[in-house]
């Protein structure tokens, strides 16, 4: 078990979708009844979870531990499947749905200093913070590299080993992963954005 400190630096607010979004969801993902017992339930999982925020309509594994380190930060209407494990604290944008098996890995351990077998070497600097922005769908089986940022709309095949940063609505497979297409055609792809992403506010 690594002894490394929790990350020092703050931890960032879920990437957000936009509100006409957000209510579509409202009304086509759940009926009333699950709404309410669900927003009864939020505050008592992040408190038991420790998490720093958890979004209205988070769907959360119902048998086992949740596999989130505390101060992680869920959006609204994410999805996480059984089987999420990191050690490092995750932000989960809205509307995210992370399949079964999902793991994000660290270098737990050192392998290069002299003298100090990698049994005992233990790195001494925060973890990163693994970032998955706004509507990121990913495969099942998937293993990440600790402290990259998945793009928002980005998708991920099944198994894939992730190694690097995701661009937004990118579709990335295999191991290790790499772009095997765009999620959309560019004119495609500013409709989306116009409807699923915030409006920006000037100022």
């Amino acid at each position: 078990m690594s002894r490394r400190p929790p990350a020092s630096a703050p931890v960032p607010a879920p990437d957000r979708a936009s509100e006409a979004v957000i209510a579509r969801c409202r009304a086509e993902i759940e009926s009333g009844l699950k709404q309410r017992l669900r927003r009864l339930l939020l505050p008592f999982v992040r408190r038991r979870h420790k998490l720093a925020e958890v979004g209205e309509g988070f769907q959360w594994p119902r048998k086992g531990d949740m596999g989130l380190a505390p101060g992680s930060r869920i959006g609204r209407y994410a999805y996480l499947g059984a089987g999420f494990e990191a050690h490092g604290q995750v932000v989960v944008g809205d509307l995210c749905m992370i399949s079964a098996g999902m793991k994000i890995v660290g270098a737990d351990h050192l392998y290069d200093e002299v003298g100090n077998p990698s049994r005992l070497a233990f790195p001494d600097v925060p973890r990163p913070i693994t970032v998955f922005e706004a509507d990121v769908f990913t495969g099942q089986r998937v293993t990440v590299i600790e402290g990259l940022r998945i793009g928002r709309g980005a998708v991920i095949g099944s198994g894939a080993v992730v190694t690097k940063d995701v661009a937004p609505y990118t579709v990335v497979a295999g191991v290790p992963a790499r772009e095997i297409r765009r999620r959309f055609t560019a004119e495609d792809e500013a409709r989306h954005r116009a409807i699923v992403e915030p409006v920006a506010v000037s100022s």
